[in-house]
């Protein structure tokens, strides 16, 4: 599909349209399409000083969507059952470890093959701009519990920082991720009841 250019964006947000991608991996190409979307987005509609806070946000839950997706890759290729609580464990140990060998990045095309994919939907108005971030997964009931948290007690902190010391989870990203969120909306004075994340039998 052809890059969008600023062009291309103005001309959609003009129509009304909405923006729709879907990416299996990451790529500095996407990041530098969603970096010019979300900074053109905000300033068509009067949000000057929002578009890098955006752009963290929604990098971020696109980002932990690859990552579930290619977690779930991991467990086929070790025959290991992600919804066993002790294959979880062990499997998350070892997730890791293949992550901060920097393996992981071969693992977009494997996603593509098996089409474990993300899809990215940004819709808007006068009224709001929303952003929909789907992965074709549920979660388990590990990783719900840990999102609960993540969102329960995020919104105790105001500084990153102050929750990564007190409560970073050493076992996986997703919890730092989910409060970095929340306390950029906080910062940005917007409820944080816009952010949600709900997981069905199909998706998440």
């Amino acid at each position: 599909m052809e890059n969008l250019t600023k062009d291309m964006i103005q001309s959609k947000l003009k129509r009304g349209e909405d923006f729709h991608f879907r990416k299996y991996g990451p790529s500095q190409e996407f990041d530098e399409e969603l970096i010019l979307l979300l900074n053109e987005l905000s300033d068509h509609y009067g949000k000057n000083d929002f578009g890098s806070v955006f752009y963290t946000i929604v990098k971020d839950l696109i980002l932990n969507g690859f990552k579930a997706n290619f977690k779930r890759v991991f467990f086929l290729e070790n025959a290991l059952e992600i919804e066993s609580p002790s294959d979880y464990e062990l499997g998350v140990r070892m997730y890791k470890s293949f992550i901060l060998s920097g393996k992981s990045k071969t693992y977009t095309d494997i996603a593509a093959g098996k089409n474990f994919y993300v899809d990215t939907l940004i819709t808007h108005n006068n009224n709001e701009m929303k952003v929909v971030v789907t992965n074709n997964h549920k979660l388990t009931l590990a990783e719900m519990q840990k999102i609960k948290n993540s969102l329960l007690h995020a919104q105790n902190y105001n500084d990153i920082m102050e929750y990564y010391i007190e409560r970073g989870d050493s076992s996986e990203g997703e919890g730092i991720g989910i409060a970095l969120c929340v306390i950029l909306l906080k910062g940005e004075n917007i409820p944080t009841q816009n952010f949600k994340i709900t997981s069905n039998n199909k998706e998440t």
